[in-house]
């Protein structure tokens, strides 16, 4: 149920007539993705999965947001937003959203460089609007992949091959780091966690801002991966835990 298209006649009788009482909002970013996926490729990932969980959890979709925090790019394209301004923008629409009669709000999260603002909006709403802590959830969608995840490598184009074929050029497409080389616990790991998100910390790693490899990409796996994440998150937001 995109929020955008109905009316307040509709809206009212949702809220008061019917289970509609979550929203979800796709969060993601406009930053590079290589030379073969285009810069939205973190937000048009999360609008496709939530716009099948929305209407599987009978929730209200909210219009995403394209811009993130992605200063980790630099010097390669991004538009980056600061986090604080963020943190106060999101707080905003959850209030709003709280004062009309919605009980919960589920962030979907598609970019990295996104998580440390997403901590603490649920601090920001209990101390500037008295919002508590069952209101505020996010789910960073590759979390649910039981694959390890990249950046344009391929786990994102063989998702962005299954939603958006049209906008993936594999006659553009590099190799870029080799993920499967840097073991958990070695010391480069430690050394690349500690300094990734750091104002051009990403490019550092990559050099060609490619995590991964693009080559070995396909469509029947990227099905099969969204198929993944979106049954693990709808298990997840129907957890009585989480209600």
């Amino acid at each position: 149920m995109e929020i955008k298209n109905i009316s307040q006649n509709k809206f009212s009788s949702l809220i008061k007539d019917s289970n509609f009482e979550s929203a979800i909002l796709p969060l993601g970013s406009i930053e590079q993705h290589g030379d073969h996926l285009p810069f939205s490729t973190d937000t048009l990932i999360v609008e496709y999965i939530s716009n099948i969980i929305s209407a599987k959890f009978e929730a209200f979709l909210l219009p995403s947001l394209f811009y993130g925090v992605s200063y980790e790019h630099e010097p390669l394209f991004n538009v980056s937003i600061d986090y604080s301004i963020l943190v106060d923008f999101i707080s905003c629409i959850c209030q709003s959203l709280s004062a009309h009669g919605i009980k919960r709000m589920y962030i979907i999260n598609g970019h990295h460089g996104n998580i440390g603002l997403l901590q603490y909006v649920g601090q920001n709403l209990l101390s500037k609007y008295a919002i508590n802590s069952d209101f505020f959830y996010f789910i960073n969608y590759w979390q649910m992949l039981e694959t390890g995840f990249d950046h344009a490598g391929e786990v994102e184009t063989s998702l962005m091959m299954a939603i958006h074929p049209n906008l993936v050029n594999m006659d553009l497409a590099k190799a870029g780091s080799d993920t499967k080389h840097h073991e958990i616990g070695s010391l480069y790991k430690l050394g690349t966690n500690m300094s990734i998100n750091n104002p051009a910390g990403f490019t550092k790693f990559t050099k060609n801002g490619i995590w991964g490899n693009p080559l070995n990409a396909n469509s029947t796996v990227g099905n099969k991966m969204l198929s993944q994440v979106i049954e693990k998150i709808l298990s997840l937001i129907t957890d009585p835990n989480y209600r």
